[in-house]
């Protein structure tokens, strides 16, 4: 009986049925622990190796990982004993081999939560019959898995430059390698013989320049690079260039450009929900956005009947752009429980804690963040807004100052900056902020925030036409509901209400369903201390088609909602404040960001002299 269950066992398995060979496997093991008379150790040993490696394949992982210490421990017997018959069977099946069999036991103790297990089953294997998939998982091991901000760095990287040199177009393990700090010249020198001819793999150097450039902070940078592949190489339109280019200008805070790339690497590859969730990120920082597009962006992730790390996130982010913030933090926790190292997910955990008002937790969120993506400019922003919203004043002003040391030369990190001493009570720090304002809007005259800090600066002094002039040019090419309703305020303070009202209907022609979107509150107040205070804004009526008319007269607007018949427009506001999205900006240059643009000077109260004294020289 033993040898035709064994036979059939065999069987089982080069017909690669696995599951039916886990039960048979069991009883012939079951046989032969009972009848010792027929059991030898090479009859015992090959129904192992049938048994734990079905069930490896199975994913019974924690039933294959307990067998296999038995199969190590079979294996030393017949190689002290010199058993010829380990030849023949390594031979008939390499899977069977030392190496792999420890690769695939450390797979399973890694799955099972044992990294530590993991990370000692692989060293025993020596180090010259290390493949690449031993290596790569070693690395990845000391690089991920002993917890967020523990990378175990000096282990790592000897494990990821073997990869690299064996197979120099293995292009994850060379981010890798970037990520760790590695300069982008030795990584170059790694791939040198990717190919036989020289020449040919010329865009790999490039490729590898940007990647140094994004991990240095320098997106803007990353992004000419990755654009000149793009322009000049056959690999154009390739979706992984689109998505390498897209998330450069998205850190860079170029939401508009992002987007035309996301989206048609969506269009190209639907299947792709890593580029569904990033299309949904900088769709969402569109605040006036229709919602018809990203709605069917989530229909094609709704579909899907197994959900990976990416599918949650991009739930989480519909619940986030929904507000229904609690629910969007529970897919959060979901998304990370699958991948904790995913870097939207914990930019998002952040975002969603802000929302609901846990600012403490959202201070830890981010600094976690910080440990996997330190050059992700919304990570600093993030703790900004964290010490803000706690009112841990001093935090944040050295939060902007750390903000302007990494991020060189960005608009954005001076235009926060900037308007954190606009903030500030005192007049004569207050002052200092316009050579802040100046030099963003240098780097990037379309840049929101440096726009409308620059509009705040010239009220302050006195100068509200060049102020409103300012915002009328900038909402001409960019125009943001936000915008809109700033000018309008402008306009309502400087006794002009027609001007005032046609924005503030801008504004609200811009944001879907106004009636019930929490973001037109302001909105819809300015239109409401107009009507209390001036009279003849009572005459100003809406036609079926939108444009106002005012004494028969219609004006240049078209496409506006038509909020003024509502019996109460006090009742249907929301707060509106609480948003932190950027709105786009010129092609050429990169988006705004509402949050540092609109906070509240009131809150700056209790900050110390101290600001007086610092000083930043430029760079």
């Amino acid at each position: 009986m033993e040898n035709a269950l064994f036979a059939n066992v065999k069987k089982l398995y080069d017909h690669k049925l696995y599951e039916c060979v886990v039960p048979v496997a069991k009883l012939l093991r079951t046989v032969l622990k009972n009848d010792r008379n027929v059991a030898t150790l090479e009859l015992e040993y090959q129904v192992q190796l049938y048994l734990v490696n079905s069930q490896y394949k199975e994913r019974q992982l924690r039933s294959a990982a307990r067998h296999f210490e038995d199969v190590f421990h079979q294996r030393r017997l017949m190689v002290r004993h010199k058993n010829a018959c380990l030849v023949a069977i390594e031979s008939a099946y390499p899977e069977f081999a030392d190496v792999e069999l420890r690769r695939r036991a450390a797979e399973c103790y890694r799955e099972i939560g044992n990294p530590g297990l993991a990370v000692a089953t692989l060293l025993q294997v020596p180090v010259k019959a290390r493949t690449p998939r031993i290596n790569l998982m070693l690395a990845r091991m000391h690089h991920h898995s002993f917890g967020l901000g523990y990378t175990k760095k000096t282990e790592s990287l000897p494990a990821y430059k073997e990869v690299v040199r064996e197979c120099p177009m293995a292009l994850p393990v060379i981010q890798d390698l970037l990520e760790l700090g590695v300069d982008g010249n030795e990584v170059n020198s790694l791939v040198m013989h990717a190919a036989t001819v020289p020449g040919i793999f010329d865009w790999l150097s490039t490729w590898i320049k940007a990647l140094a450039q994004m991990f240095d902070c320098k997106h803007q940078d990353a992004a000419r690079t990755f654009q000149r592949l793009q322009d000049s190489t056959l690999l154009r339109c390739n979706e992984e260039l689109m998505m390498a280019l897209g998330r450069c200008l998205y850190y860079d805070g170029n939401y508009s450009r992002a987007e035309q790339l996301f989206a048609a690497t969506v269009s190209a590859s639907p299947d792709n929900v890593e580029a569904i969730g990033l299309l949904a990120v900088v769709r969402g920082q569109h605040a006036g956005d229709s919602g018809q597009d990203t709605d069917r962006l989530y229909a094609q992730v709704v579909s899907e009947p197994k959900y990976t790390a990416s599918h949650w996130f991009v739930h989480a982010q519909a619940m986030f752009d929904s507000a229904k913030f609690e629910r969007g933090l529970s897919f959060v926790e979901q998304c990370l429980q699958a991948e904790p190292r995913h870097q939207e997910a914990l930019i998002l955990r952040g975002r969603l804690l802000i929302a609901l008002e846990r600012h403490k937790e959202a201070v830890e969120a981010f600094r976690t963040a910080h440990t996997v993506a330190p050059y992700r400019f919304e990570v600093y922003r993030g703790l900004f807004q964290s010490y803000l919203a706690a009112k841990r004043f001093k935090e944040a002003h050295a939060m902007c100052k750390w903000t302007l040391r990494v991020f060189q030369n960005s608009p954005r990190g001076l235009a926060m900056f900037g308007r954190t001493l606009f903030l500030s009570p005192d007049p004569g720090i207050r002052k200092t902020a316009r050579k802040f304002a100046e030099k963003s809007l240098k780097i990037d005259p379309n840049y929101t925030p440096a726009v409308t800090l620059m509009a705040d600066i010239c009220q302050f002094e006195g100068a509200p036409r060049a102020s409103i002039k300012l915002l009328e040019d900038h909402v001409s090419l960019f125009p943001q509901a936000n915008l809109f309703t700033n000018l309008a305020d402008m306009l309502r303070g400087q006794k002009e209400p027609i001007r005032a009202l046609e924005y503030y209907y801008k504004a609200l022609g811009i944001i879907p369903n106004f009636s019930k979107n929490p973001k037109c509150e302001r909105t819809l107040r300015g239109i409401s201390l107009l009507r209390s205070s001036n009279s003849f804004i009572e005459s100003l009526v809406l036609d079926d088609s939108g444009p106002i008319k005012a004494d028969g007269q219609q004006s240049t607007t078209s496409g506006l909602a038509t909020p003024c018949g509502h019996p109460n427009l006090e009742r249907l506001a929301a707060d509106c404040a609480g948003s932190s999205r950027e709105a786009s900006s010129s092609p050429p240059a990169r988006s705004g960001q509402d949050v540092e643009g609109d906070a509240d000077g009131s809150v700056w109260h209790d900050v110390d002299a101290e600001m007086a004294s610092m000083s930043y020289d430029g760079h």
